[in-house]
């Protein structure tokens, strides 16, 4: 492999490493670098704010929009569901989902795209276990299946991995567009 100094982008492939980065670098230790600190107010054993989902049980709906906030009230993300459907009272199905995570300052930080993923609504975590993107303007990583806690915001991405790492001094921040919504 070529030096990271000379070669503005690189590439890494099915590796434990490219996980071990996309804990490390986006979620669990966000731009502050402090691993595992807690935006919210509540102490360590105590849960944040729960997700506030109006759909009923065994039903669905299209295009729904799901703020996250912090005990603080500001917007720790931001979902973008294109069809969702509540299986029970602790679960909900989401297909076509983005997610837009903010950082300490409420500016917009990373992207992730979900094609299929399940949101538990108690312990905060989703999971998917279809192809997901994460992307942010320093690199974008996909991976096979991935586990996020959204409380923690720190995640796990397994199986076939592929990371790109972007040149921070050269890269300029790309707009990334938020999907369509669902029917249109």
């Amino acid at each position: 492999m070529k030096s990271c100094r000379s070669n503005p982008i690189i590439r890494m492939s099915r590796g434990r490493v490219a996980a071990g980065l996309f804990l490390a670098v986006l979620l669990a230790t966000g731009r502050d670098g402090l691993a595992g600190k807690r935006d919210s107010g509540s102490p360590a054993g105590t849960p944040g704010p729960k997700f506030n989902v109006p759909i009923p049980v065994n039903h669905g709906a299209m295009g729904v929009k799901l703020p996250y906030f912090d005990d603080r009230g500001r917007l720790q993300m931001f979902f973008n569901i294109a069809t969702a459907f509540r299986t029970d009272i602790g679960h909900l199905e989401m297909g076509n989902a983005y997610m837009q995570t903010y950082d300490e300052t409420q500016a917009p930080d990373a992207n992730v795209f979900m094609t299929r993923s399940v949101l538990d609504l108690n312990t905060r975590i989703v999971t998917s276990d279809v192809p997901v993107v994460v992307r942010r303007r320093d690199f974008e990583i996909t991976g096979q299946k991935m586990v996020f806690n959204t409380q923690t915001r720190v995640g796990r991405m397994t199986g076939h991995v592929r990371m790109v790492i972007y040149n921070r001094q050269t890269a300029e921040p790309s707009p990334t567009p938020a999907p369509a919504p669902a029917g249109k």
